[in-house]
């Protein structure tokens, strides 16, 4: 859904450089960035319900972050609702059939045709939630911050 990659931050790479950490910033950024993976979770799904009235917690607790070996992280989501919630954007007409709708027709107390006709009529996801991106704006710093600490301990341990 969102990723923060590293490539620009030619400034901290100048650092570790510094730090005789430069053959290992790959390393200290994925470390960095694992560290707080789970912050970042938690509040992309604090974002996310400001959004969304969680009624299930299936959207919330599909939000997971991965860092791949180069220490890009990045936001993403099993629930197939997510991205248009996430980027904002026309919702078609819901299968008032699925499982999905019907579970909150249920909810609300209303037939599921009801509240596809709502959905579509009112177009609550037109405008962006950006809870991804908000969740790593937030921490960004914090990230850069762990960079420094990682990379200023390793160069104490000999690395």
């Amino acid at each position: 859904m969102v990723t923060l990659s590293y490539q620009g931050y030619d400034n901290i790479k100048k650092s570790l450089n510094f730090l005789k950490q430069g053959k290992n910033w790959d390393e200290i950024f994925q470390e960095a960035a694992w560290s707080w993976a789970q912050e970042i979770e938690a509040t992309a799904q604090q974002y996310l319900n400001k959004k969304v009235k969680n009624q299930t917690n299936k959207l919330k607790n599909s939000i997971y972050v991965v860092v791949d070996e180069d220490g890009d992280l990045a936001i993403k989501s099993r629930h197939k609702a997510a991205q248009l919630i996430d980027k904002g954007g026309y919702s078609p007409f819901p299968d008032w059939n699925s499982k999905t709708i019907k579970e909150y027709a249920a909810i609300y107390d209303i037939e599921p045709f009801v509240l596809a006709k709502g959905i579509f009529k009112n177009q609550p996801f037109a405008e962006a939630a950006n809870f991804a991106w908000m969740a790593l704006w937030v921490h960004k710093e914090d990230i850069k911050d762990e960079i420094f600490y990682i990379a200023r301990r390793r160069a104490s341990e000999g690395y």
